[in-house]
């Protein structure tokens, strides 16, 4: 009864083992088989991202579009489009750097005869004239604004009208105007209540392009140069404009020489500038013969300006009016100046 009970119990034992076994086996190949689809899972995963990195390498880098000619459609429209417009906003500022054309103020400074570079001498001989109430004085500042560009005398000509109506002066100071006015009207009245001796010099070469020169004006010139001083310097300016004006006048061989040597002769060396000497200055200037002043004269005129900017006394508005011009014709040498007289207007 033993041996079949034993028999027995070895067999169900056996049976157990072999289901077991069974079981074991399904499992690990279950396990494989589920680690296999994780494993499979996995690589359609990593395919599929390493498709997409592959885009966004491309989206960075363009120049792997070799690698990738398949898909054109969605990264090398997108890179190039973005890229330029990237790229353009610092196109202008690039062009913004040859904007050193700006530093082309030099087609201003060249074609204005604007100075600014004035001595302290010259500054403040023009302030002396910021307050002047005198007529006269206004078409010399003219002078000066149509010859070296001065900017504070621009308006000289509107100053001189408007000074000249309450200013209680002879008529025949109007004709003067004629100075900084072409077009001046003439008023023979005026010229016949001509008298002072300096006017009858200068007058006539004033307006001789318009009425012609009297007979023995050459004479009257000649008469100048002789007496000296002051008809002297007048029969330099009235050559002056004589000139300007385009007019003949027949006068001995070597006259003109002479009276620029005479004008010159008139600068002596004392130490005192006198308002003569500083007319001989400034008119030879005006005349483009300045190669005659001594040049001590210059260090003189300078040392003998007064505080507030003017020369000498009495009439100093005279005397600071022919110190400036000389000063200026001094620091502005040229070969060519713009004339006294107004030009015609075009």
């Amino acid at each position: 009864m033993r041996a079949p009970q034993v028999f027995k119990a070895f067999g169900g034992h056996y049976k157990i083992e072999c289901m077991m076994r069974r079981k074991f086996v399904l499992g690990i190949l279950v396990s494989i088989l589920a680690f296999s689809t994780i494993l499979w899972g996995f690589s359609n995963f990593n395919g599929d991202n390493r498709g997409h990195n592959e885009e966004i390498v491309y989206s960075l880098e363009p120049t792997q579009t070799e690698t990738e000619p398949q898909k054109p459609e969605t990264t090398e429209p997108e890179p190039t489009k973005a890229e330029p417009t990237e790229t353009e906003p610092t196109q202008p500022e690039t062009k913004q750097t040859p904007e050193p054309e700006p530093t082309e103020p030099e087609p201003t400074q060249v074609t204005s005869p604007i100075q600014t570079n004035y001595s302290i001498s010259v500054v403040n001989a023009i302030k002396f004239f910021e307050q002047s109430q005198e007529p006269e004085a206004m078409l010399w500042l003219d002078v000066m604004y149509r010859r070296f560009g001065i900017e504070k005398f621009a308006n000289a000509l509107q100053r001189f009208d408007q000074l000249y109506l309450y200013s209680g002066k002879p008529s025949e100071v109007r004709l003067f105007r004629r100075i900084a006015d072409y077009n001046n009207p003439i008023c023979t009245d005026d010229l016949k209540r001509a008298r002072f001796d300096l006017d009858l010099i200068t007058l006539p070469a004033l307006y001789c392009d318009r009425l012609n020169l009297a007979s023995d004006y050459s004479t009257v010139l000649e008469e100048g140069v002789s007496r000296g001083g002051y008809q002297l310097t007048h029969v330099l300016l009235a050559w002056i404009w004589i000139q300007e004006n385009g007019c003949e006048l027949e006068l001995p061989d070597g006259f003109i020489k002479d009276m620029y040597h005479a004008n010159a002769a008139l600068i002596n060396t004392d130490p005192v500038v006198t308002d003569l000497e500083l007319e001989a200055a400034a008119f030879l200037c005006l005349a483009g013969q300045s190669e005659l002043i001594d040049d001590s004269f210059l260090e003189r005129v300078i040392a003998s300006q007064d505080v507030d900017g003017g020369w000498g006394s009495g009439r100093r508005w005279h005397t600071t009016i022919l110190g400036l011009l000389y000063l200026l014709h001094v620091e502005f040498p040229s070969d060519a100046y713009p004339p006294v007289l107004a030009p015609e207007p075009a």
